[in-house]
């Protein structure tokens, strides 16, 4: 998918009874969460399968892979790398679950220490992510420019994320690293599709990134608008006006459409 295909806009949905959930508002602020923090457990969890090296070629190729972009390091630690990779062949014939259990938990470990992704949204009519991310409906969602988060140089890469019944096949070969990073953490289950999710993903490396780091504050400019859930209060909904307006954005709230299962957005009075 080209960037000419992507949504327009991009929608957050959070809870205004959330002190931290209301500084998107308030300050601008994006959080960059780890995979450690997602709710579905198998979500940025797609590492190199080493089933697929099902032949003696396929091992000694990867052994041979692997020794080369180590060369200069197992020598510096006092290790032969033709030994290495001998090492290599043989821990992969006689004992691949162990090779493979390591390379997950090394991948993932890294992944939870290393990666920031904003999970956004191209919808707003959502009636399940109202739910379950907006307080059940009496929260609030925030409209972005696709265009301008992507092209902010705030963030590494982002898209739309790719939805699949089949678990993708990562050959442990595979040196194609933006592709191969794009992959893992844009693909999931196709039970996730209905939240149509877009993500920008930021690398934090060397250093593991303190909690404040990956906290990114935005252009006013970046927002198109705020959408005000179904059951919000009033209390609630006088206060994200009153900001709103002050910010200059469009306003509007969710209602139900007559005898359907829909949501559309209406205007609020004098802000649109």
């Amino acid at each position: 998918m080209k960037p000419t295909d992507y949504p327009e806009k991009l929608y957050k949905y959070r809870s205004w009874s959330n002190e931290y959930h209301q500084k998107i508002l308030t300050e601008n602020q994006l959080y960059l969460a780890s995979p450690n923090d997602f709710n579905d457990p198998i979500d940025c969890r797609i590492g190199n399968n080493y089933s697929l090296l099902d032949t003696d070629e396929k091992i000694e190729d990867y052994a041979e892979i692997i020794t080369q972009r180590h060369w200069n390091s197992l020598i510096k630690m006092g290790l032969d790398p033709n030994h290495e990779k001998k090492r290599i062949i043989r821990e992969l014939k006689t004992n691949m679950n162990s090779m493979q259990n390591g390379d997950d938990e090394n991948t993932f470990k890294m992944q939870d220490k290393h990666f920031g992704i904003l999970s956004l949204s191209a919808r707003f009519d959502s009636i399940l992510m109202w739910s379950h991310y907006a307080d059940f409906h009496k929260g609030f969602c925030i409209g972005f420019s696709e265009e301008k988060l992507r092209e902010s140089n705030l963030f590494g890469k982002g898209g739309p994320v790719a939805y699949n019944d089949e678990f993708p096949k990562i050959d442990p070969r595979d040196n194609r690293t933006p592709e191969k990073s794009f992959l893992q953490t844009h693909t999931k289950a196709k039970d996730w599709k209905y939240e149509e999710e877009y993500r920008l993903t930021k690398l934090f490396f060397p250093d593991e990134p303190k909690p404040s780091d990956r906290i990114v504050t935005v252009p006013t400019e970046f927002m198109t608008e705020i959408i005000l859930g179904l059951k919000i209060s009033d209390e609630h909904k006088a206060k994200i006006v009153d900001i709103g307006k002050e910010k200059g954005l469009k306003i509007y709230q969710i209602e139900q459409v007559p005898f359907e299962f829909k949501l559309i957005k209406k205007p609020v009075y004098n802000t649109v």
